[in-house]
C-alpha cells in the first residue's frame, strides 16, 4: 500500500507540501484552551484544526489563486461597464431595496464573458473590502478538485475565517472542527451550518457589522461534476443552489451571492422554481456586447501594431467591423483570434489576421458557426489535426485520474511530439503552467462542446470507440515503451529491455524525471485500458518492478490486474478460466 497520503483533489504529496510551507500556527501554540463567556478564545489544537481545513480547500479555485494566474479571464478596460455598475450597485445597494434579493444569478451563452466580468467583479470587491469568499469551479482547467463538491465549503469557510473583521469567527469555526473533525464528510447543508451558520450566530454583536465584507461569489457552477466519486454533476450543482437559497433565508448570514453559470437546465429550473427572490442578468444585447468586443479588438491591436511596428493601416476599421459582426457577442470568439495572431510560431501578425479574415463563415444560421469556423480552422494547422483532436479528447477525457502535467508522459510517444502536434494551437489550449512545467489547459470550455460531436465538428470529430482505442494505444504503448534509459542512465545495448516505460520530456523537448503521481496514476489506472486485442508478456511489468521499484508501491497491483486477465502466451482468458 502506499504511504502517501491522499488529499480531495486526488494528489499525493501537493497538499502536504502546502501544508507544511504554510504559517498557520499563529497564536495556537500553547497547550491549553481558555474559555470566556462561554466562547473559545484560544485553543492548543487551532493549528491542527486549521490544517485539516487546508487539507479539504481547494487552493486553486479562490479568484486570485496563483494556479487561476494573472492571465485568469477578466475584462477589458472600459468594457462591460454597464453590466459591471449593475451588478456593483446590487452588491452595494441591493439590500435598500423593497424586497431584496440576496442572489444574483449572472448567465449567458457559451463565450459571452461571465467568467470575466465574474472575475473582475472579485477584483473590485476585494480592493474594497467586499469579497467575503470565492470559488472558480472549473471542468477543463487547473487541479481535479476545482471540479468537486467536496471542497466547495471549506474552500469559502477559509476564506470567510480570514476576515479580522468578523472578531471571533476563526475561533469558532476552529472550535468545530476541533470537536467534529468528520464535519467535512457530512452533506452541503450540514457543512454549512456547522461551519458557517452556528459560528455566525455566535459571533453575532462582537463586531460592527457595517465593516464586514459583502459578497460571496461562485463562478462556472457548471462545471461542477460532482463528488468524483458517485454524485452526479447535475445533482452536486442543484445541492450547492439549495444551501446556498438556505443560507440567504438565514437572518445571521449577512452576504449576498453571485452565481454564475451557463443556463443548463437544473439551473434554470431552480432559478425559475426557487420560493427564494432572486436577481437575474442574461448576458444579452442589452449589454450591447458588439461595442465592448469592438472596444477590445481596436485597444489589442493597438498593442500589436507598437510591439511589431506595423503601419496604422493594419487591423483597420473594415477589419475591425468583420470581426465585431463575426463574434456574434462572444467575447471567446474575439478573445481566441487575438491570441492566434499574436502567435510567433505560426507568422507574422499580418498574415495570420488575413487568414483569420479569409475564414468568414459561409453559414450563419447556427448558432456558433463563426466560432465553430475559427476553432476547425486552428486545429488545421496542426501539422497531424485528427491526431490533435484525440489528444485534447484524451485530456479531457483523463481529467478525474491524472493531473494534467503528468498526462504529457502518457501522450507522446517521441520526444518532441508535444511541440510538434499542438504547438501551433496555443491560441487554443496552453501547454505550460506559470513555473513552464507541462500542462494542458484549454481557454475554453467552448472548444470541447465544440469537438462534442459531428454536427459542430465535422470530419474532425473522434467518437468514442475511436478515443477509446487511441487511450488504449497510449497506455499500451507507455507500458512497452522507450527512452527510459535516457532518464535513469541504463545501458541499452547492455539490456535490450531496458528502453521501456513512458517519453518523459517538458513541452520544449527536455528529459525530465516523472513525478510519483504519474506512476501512482498509470498503475492505478491501467487495468481500465486493458487492450484485449493485444498480448501483454510478464516481462513488460517485470521490467518495470526490476528497474523502478524506489518509485511506486503499486506497481505490484499493476502486475497482478494484467495477469490475472492473461494466461503465460500473453493472451486473454475466458471468465471460467481466470486465475485466482
Amino acid at each position: 500500500m502506499s504511504t502517501s497520503p491522499q488529499f480531495p483533489d486526488g494528489a499525493t504529496g501537493i497538499a502536504a507540501q502546502e501544508l507544511n510551507t504554510t504559517n498557520v500556527a499563529g497564536d495556537y501554540h500553547d497547550q491549553r484552551r481558555i474559555y470566556q463567556d462561554n466562547r473559545v478564545v484560544f485553543s492548543d489544537s487551532g493549528s491542527s484544526a486549521l490544517n485539516r481545513l487546508l487539507g479539504h480547500v481547494a487552493h486553486g479555485a479562490v479568484h486570485d489563486s496563483a494556479e487561476r494566474g494573472p492571465d485568469a479571464p477578466k475584462c477589458h478596460p472600459e468594457t462591460r461597464t454597464a453590466v459591471q455598475s449593475d451588478i456593483m450597485g446590487w452588491i452595494t445597494l441591493g439590500e435598500q431595496d423593497e424586497t431584496p434579493r440576496r442572489i444574483l444569478w449572472l448567465s449567458g451563452p457559451a463565450g459571452s464573458g461571465k467568467t470575466a466580468i465574474a472575475g473582475t467583479i472579485a477584483d473590485e470587491c476585494y480592493k474594497g473590502g467586499l469579497l467575503a469568499a470565492s470559488f472558480f469551479f472549473s471542468a477543463f482547467a487547473g487541479s481535479r478538485n476545482r471540479r468537486w463538491k467536496k471542497p466547495f465549503i471549506p474552500t469559502l469557510v477559509y476564506r470567510l475565517i480570514q476576515h479580522d473583521s468578523i472578531a471571533g469567527l476563526k475561533e469558532e469555526v476552529l472550535a468545530v472542527i476541533e470537536r467534529d473533525p468528520m464535519v467535512f464528510e457530512r452533506h452541503l447543508d450540514q457543512q454549512l451550518e456547522e461551519l458557517v451558520l452556528k459560528p455566525l450566530r455566535k459571533v453575532a454583536g462582537r463586531s460592527n457589522a457595517f465593516h464586514w465584507p459583502a459578497v460571496i461569489i461562485v463562478d462556472g457552477l457548471d462545471e461542477c461534476e460532482g463528488d468524483g466519486d458517485s454524485s452526479s454533476g447535475p445533482d452536486a450543482q442543484k445541492e450547492i443552489l439549495s444551501s446556498l437559497s438556505r443560507a440567504c433565508a438565514d437572518p445571521a448570514f449577512p452576504f449576498c451571492i453571485i452565481v454564475a453559470s451557463r443556463p443548463e437546465p437544473v439551473i434554470r429550473n431552480f432559478f425559475s422554481t426557487s420560493a427564494y427572490p432572486t436577481l437575474n442578468i442574461f448576458l444579452d444585447d442589452k449589454y450591447d456586447p458588439d461595442s465592448d468586443i469592438r472596444l477590445f479588438l481596436e485597444a489589442t491591436f493597438s498593442d500589436l501594431r507598437r510591439r511589431f511596428n506595423l503601419p496604422s493601416t493594419w487591423a483597420a476599421k473594415d477589419a475591425v467591423d468583420v470581426l465585431v459582426k463575426e463574434a456574434s457577442g462572444q467575447f471567446i470568439y474575439a478573445a481566441t483570434v487575438i491570441r492566434f495572431v499574436d502567435n510567433p510560431r505560426l507568422g507574422p501578425p499580418q498574415q495570420l489576421l488575413t487568414q483569420v479574415l479569409e475564414w468568414r463563415s459561409l453559414n450563419n444560421s447556427k448558432p456558433f458557426a463563426p466560432l465553430d469556423l475559427l476553432y476547425d480552422r486552428i486545429l488545421r494547422t496542426s501539422p497531424d489535426p485528427l491526431l490533435a483532436v484525440k489528444w485534447i479528447r484524451f485530456v479531457d477525457s483523463q481529467k478525474h485520474q491524472w493531473l494534467s502535467t503528468s498526462l504529457g508522459y502518457l501522450l507522446e510517444s517521441f520526444p518532441g511530439e508535444t511541440e510538434y502536434v499542438m504547438g501551433p494551437l496555443t491560441s487554443l489550449v496552453g501547454l505550460v503552467n506559470e513555473k513552464g512545467e507541462p500542462d494542458f489547459r484549454f481557454y475554453h470550455k467552448s472548444l470541447l462542446d465544440f469537438l462534442n460531436g459531428p454536427p459542430r465538428s465535422s470530419d474532425l470529430y473522434i467518437n468514442e470507440e475511436s478515443l477509446d482505442c487511441f487511450i488504449k494505444d497510449r497506455y499500451y504503448q507507455t507500458l512497452q515503451g522507450v527512452h527510459w534509459h535516457h532518464i535513469f542512465g541504463l545501458d541499452p545495448d547492455a539490456n535490450a529491455n531496458a528502453a521501456r516505460g513512458p517519453q518523459s520530456k517538458a513541452a520544449g523537448g527536455l528529459i525530465d524525471i516523472p513525478s510519483l503521481d504519474f506512476f501512482h496514476s498509470f498503475c492505478v489506472s491501467l487495468i481500465r485500458f486493458v487492450d484485449r486485442g493485444r498480448n501483454y508478456p510478464s516481462e513488460d511489468v517485470e521490467w518495470w518492478l526490476l528497474y523502478l521499484p524506489g518509485f511506486v508501491s503499486e506497481i505490484p497491483k499493476m502486475f497482478v490486474s494484467i495477469h490475472q486477465q492473461v494466461s503465460d502466451d500473453g493472451s486473454f482468458l475466458s471468465r471460467e478460466h481466470k486465475p485466482l
